[in-house]
């Protein structure tokens, strides 16, 4: 978050209705200083996008309060219990019902969240160094750090922290640091290709200079063998010291200051053993050379050699790691750079992206990006969304409907009515999951991270051992030096600190080619053992557009009045049943409209109450709804929903409505059945109806929860996870409403468009409503979980068999070379696998 615009919370009382959403957030936009609001109607809270610049929190609530609302703590009401279920055993009753879910400290108004540049940092307790050095700055709350990326995240107190208090913490701890101000769009994407090319070009002239010095040595070091007169000539020794003395300061220097710093602050890290193992043999050879032993001298060449292959391996993984990177950079190139905006005349005129504000009306010709997230207000086109949803199909878009910025146009013309700009916008969302999931950590990363803490040390006791041990026992000095120097190379924890963090950047930028955003790494390794997957109903399973099949009225009442009353009584009602009605009423008076939340309507139709809801509500409201029975009984058996009707007490109809599975719905229910995860469907339709669709979709009754209200929805999913026969529930949902279960379950999987990704409370976000992308998902996190786990035996087999035999001295005379090469291939391993996850096809 910028720290020109923060985001606040507000408790909103008294809305019942989508007419009281629409009129609070008028206001909200109204207000000077607020750049959006967007109020949810079910948990009565709206967040509001401002500038404390301009707006105060006094005027923000006073025009909740002008709007003829109230500001303050929104009780819901009690949630009716739901049908009890057996599932395998267990019987899912309801737990008391759990609170929201408490927003991130980023989204308090006196917190904001900074992303930072780090340099300097090699390996995983380089890591911790940095996130500890964060960490210890007065009004900085969290920090995570991204060895992979080389990227941090710090939350922080804005009045307390400075971003220079940030750099000097970092820089005190050895490492540099500099804040990134948010950008969007082609120059975003501009910024962090010139730094990939930058970091790769260093990399690749220091390892020219590696070759070029290292060549003369092989051949200095190895031209005894042929002219053997080199094995006793001066020069030659102070050649091969010269060379290796330009290897020790260009190549090896960095690494020397590293260690010196690390020293000073009483700890060691990768920089320690490489600096001690190169210098070893620098210095060995040195002092041999000073004493007239010509042959001992050689052990420069094994000194420039190492430092080359370290070199050639940092390169090959710095290269490797941009590739990850590019993800995000193919994300923010899809924004334009510039835009054709309407004048008051009418005129065209095109400015850059940045120069746009909310209202502003842009044209989009046929074929160009549409450059901003905002509503149709003329023309008609077909637009490929599949950068945000993964489907190649267009989507026919006319007036009054929404569009999404960095979407392709088709070959209509349009006028789009700008609504969300810069990091409000869809895009700017999708980057901000993309880059929160590489910088969360994983239980496995918190692991290796503490496995680093101590693993230096250890090595720095195991190679005095060796010293000592070889030295002492052996009589051997020469011999004691190079397999201390061997083990002090070969245990360079490179690998370990990238096995996680990799395979995290590869597989979260695959996830956003495919519409699939991981919002915490955490998820990941949880997907691995789920083996219970509950599904939400409406909006999820169907397609939440239920449609008017049949209404049968009783006596006294033709069914197109019945249909008219029906129409009338839910026409203020923003609930998708009540838009089965649209446009079928005949402009019958209403007053005292109440929304009876989950269950029905309440109104005054024409100076009659009118009760339109379950048969339940009805019969609760001492309406005898005997007549309605047999009507009911036969449609709910069809998987209708139905709506009863009464007049002033008095049962006068139903009307049957069927909301449709979605397209591939039991083709996903099959296959994740045919995975082995126990499917089940969760809804608060009734039983009988739910019963229907789960037969649809190939459920047994046993596998369908019905009557829970979305209250209690999550206590269901903790009865699940606590029943001792599942090892771990994932809860596919389709955004704010399903956000208590979705924050509840192992695994929550958000279905939903690309305004809603900020707000969902999942661990992994669907872009699109495709069911198809569900199993996808759990592909991705296993296939990358599976990565993950190579890596790390990887990382940990070269140090498990190379530390002893390094110590051991089975290497030999090249023992310190083979050790670095070991080194080198350790990390280009990780680094590899980790790619391999950009290819896998998640749709086999």
């Amino acid at each position: 978050m910028s720290i020109a615009t923060e985001m606040w919370e507000l408790p909103v009382r008294g809305m019942t209705c989508g007419r009281c959403v629409r009129a609070v957030t008028q206001a909200l936009e109204a207000t000077p200083g607020v750049e959006s609001a967007n109020v949810d109607l079910e948990s009565g809270r709206a967040a509001v996008s401002v500038d404390p610049a301009v707006a105060s929190r006094e005027a923000v609530e006073q025009a909740v309060r002008d709007a003829g609302y109230e500001v303050g703590s929104s009780k819901p009401a009690p949630p009716a219990p739901p049908t009890l279920v057996t599932i395998g055993g267990l019987v899912a009753k309801p737990l008391p019902a759990e609170p929201a879910p408490t927003p991130p400290a980023a989204s308090n108004p006196e917190r904001e969240e900074w992303n930072l540049a780090i340099g300097g940092m090699h390996c995983a307790s380089c890591v911790g160094r940095v996130e500890n050095a964060l960490k210890g700055v007065a009004g900085v709350e969290d920090a995570r750090v991204n060895l992979a990326t080389e990227r941090g995240t710090v939350v922080v107190d804005p009045a307390r922290v400075d971003p220079a208090d940030l750099a000097k913490a970092v820089a005190d701890a050895g490492y540099s640091a500099r804040r990134e101000e948010a950008a969007f769009g082609a120059a975003a994407a501009a910024r962090l290709r010139e730094e990939r090319a930058a970091a790769v070009d260093f990399w690749r002239k220091r390892l020219l200079v590696g070759v070029a010095a290292t060549v003369p040595l092989l051949l200095l070091g190895f031209g005894s063998m042929f002219v053997p007169a080199w094995g006793h000539a001066a020069w030659v020794g102070w050649t091969m010291f010269g060379l290796a003395a330009l290897l020790q300061v260009v190549l090896g220097g960095p690494y020397i200051q590293g260690a010196w710093n690390r020293l000073r602050q009483g700890a060691a890290n990768m920089d320690t053993l490489i600096a001690l193992g190169t210098s070893t043999a620098f210095i060995y050879s040195l002092v041999h050379l000073l004493r007239g032993d010509l042959h001992q001298s050689h052990y420069f060449m094994d000194a420039g050699i190492i430092l080359t292959l370290i070199t050639l391996g940092k390169f090959l993984e710095v290269r490797a790691k941009g590739d990850a990177g590019a993800a995000v950079e193919r994300l923010l190139d899809l924004s334009p750079k510039t835009a054709r905006r309407l004048d008051s005349a009418g005129g065209a005129i095109e400015v850059p992206l940045a120069e746009l504000k909310r209202g502003d009306r842009v044209r989009v010709q046929p074929g160009e990006t549409i450059p901003v997230d905002g509503d149709v207000v003329e023309g008609e086109s077909e637009v490929d969304e599949s950068m945000l949803t993964g489907e190649s199909a267009p989507v026919a878009k006319r007036p009054g409907d929404r569009v999404t910025g960095a979407t392709l146009n088709g070959d209509g013309a349009l006028v789009i009515e700008a609504k969300r700009l810069g990091k409000e916008s869809a895009l700017e969302q999708i980057v901000r999951l993309v880059l929160a999931a590489q910088g969360s950590k994983s239980g496995v990363q918190r692991l290796a991270d503490r496995i680093s803490s101590v693993f230096v040390p250890v090595v720095l006791g195991i190679a005095l051992a060796t010293f000592l041990g070889w030295g002492l026992l052996g009589g051997d000095w020469s011999r004691a030096a190079l397999n201390a120097a061997a083990v002090l190379i070969i245990a360079c924890p490179c690998a370990l600190g990238l096995a996680t963090p990799m395979a995290v950047a590869v597989a979260s930028g695959r996830g956003a080619r495919a519409g699939l955003f991981i919002r915490e790494t955490s998820a990941l390794e949880k997907m691995d053992r789920i083996d219970t997957i509950v599904f939400d109903k409406t909006g999820t399973l169907t397609e939440g557009r239920p449609s008017l099949v049949e209404a049968r009225a009783l006596p006294g009442m033709t069914d197109a009045e019945l249909i008219a009353l029906i129409a009338a009584a839910e026409g203020p009602s923003e609930h998708p049943l009540a838009r089965a009605f649209a446009g079928k009423g005949d402009g019958r008076s209403v007053a005292d409209f109440r929304a009876i939340r989950g269950r029905g309507v309440s109104a005054t139709v024409d100076g009659c109450k009118v009760l339109v809801g379950s048969r339940a509500l009805l019969a609760e409201q001492g309406v005898d709804v005997g007549p309605l029975d047999e009507i009911v009984d036969a449609w709910e058996a069809g998987a209708n929903t139905v709506l009863c009707a009464a007049v002033d007490g008095r049962a006068v109809g139903a009307a049957g409505l069927a909301d449709r599975l979605k397209p591939h719905a039991r083709e996903v229910v099959e296959k994740l059945q045919a995975e082995g995860s126990t499917v089940v469907l969760l809804t608060g339709d009734n039983p009988t109806t739910a019963r229907a669709v789960g037969g649809e979709l190939g459920l047994p009754a046993g596998r369908v929860i019905a009557g829970v209200l979305p209250d209690a929805k999550a206590a269901t999913i903790e009865a699940l996870r606590n029943d001792p026969g599942t090892k771990g529930v994932a809860m596919v949902g389709d955004g704010l409403n399903d956000a208590p279960a979705l924050a509840a379950a192992d695994v929550g999987v958000a279905l939903g468009s690309g305004a809603d990704l900020a707000k969902a409370s999942a661990d992994v976000v669907v872009s699109s409503g495709d069911l198809r992308a569900v199993p996808h998902a759990f592909k991705l996190g296993r296939e990358t979980l599976h990565a993950i786990r190579q890596n790390l035996f990887w990382a940990f087999a070269y140090n498990t068999l190379g530390i002893p035999l390094a110590a051991l001295g089975l290497f030999g005379r090249y023992g310190p070379m083979i050790a670095a090469l070991a080194m080198s291939l350790s990390s280009v391993t990780v680094v590899a696998r980790s790619s391999l996850l950009s290819k896998i096809d998640l749709e086999d």
